[in-house]
């Protein structure tokens, strides 16, 4: 009885997010080719996601994955105002605005809240994914990359709050939605 009381208390508590660090400031170019950064997602909270295009294996599920996050964060009424997702490609060669385009329609993105985002140098975006604390390595031979898949959760003031690993069979898009929405309220 004592165990169940106490699971009943814990469970009506919302887990508090700390702050792991602080992001960067970035300026990168959108699919309609304007610079979107840190100060025009300022106030929003934001699921950051660094990819390429021709991933052959994570890239494309975690985007879909992101896609039902959307989803749940337009039913709530947040998405766009109060949330954002930025998909940031690390890889500028291939993945220029109309390959970005193409892509991105695959996931049926709201744009007022969904960014794509790419740089002209492949430098700058690897080492944005760097500051952001990510991996990412790139296959001099055949052009592809090695990387972390992970979804970071960064605050309305960008610090940087949780990740999530996106390649996990049992990530709970329930609890990002949460975690995005209990933020947008500190």
């Amino acid at each position: 009885m004592i165990g169940t009381f106490a699971y009943m208390l814990m469970k009506g508590k919302e887990e508090k997010l700390g702050v792991i660090r602080k992001t960067p400031d970035f300026k990168l170019e959108n699919l309609d080719g304007k610079q979107v950064g840190s100060a025009e997602l300022a106030g929003k909270v934001k699921l950051v996601y660094f990819f390429y295009s021709t991933c052959p294996d994570v890239c494309p599920p975690t985007t879909y994955t992101l896609s039902k996050i959307q989803d749940q964060l337009v039913k709530k009424g947040g998405f766009g105002d109060k949330t954002a997702i930025v998909s940031i490609s690390f890889d500028p060669t291939k993945d220029t605005t109309a390959q970005l385009k193409e892509f991105s329609s695959r996931y049926h993105p709201d744009y007022k809240g969904w960014y794509f985002l790419r740089a002209n140098e492949e430098k700058t975006v690897l080492d944005l994914a760097q500051q952001f604390g990510l991996m990412v390595i790139k296959d001099p031979q055949g052009g592809t990359f090695t990387h972390q898949n992970f979804i970071l959760l960064v605050d309305k003031k960008g610090d940087m709050r949780s990740y999530y690993d996106g390649s996990d069979a049992d990530l709970n898009i329930d609890k990002i939605t949460q975690d995005m929405m209990n933020l947008t309220k500190e």
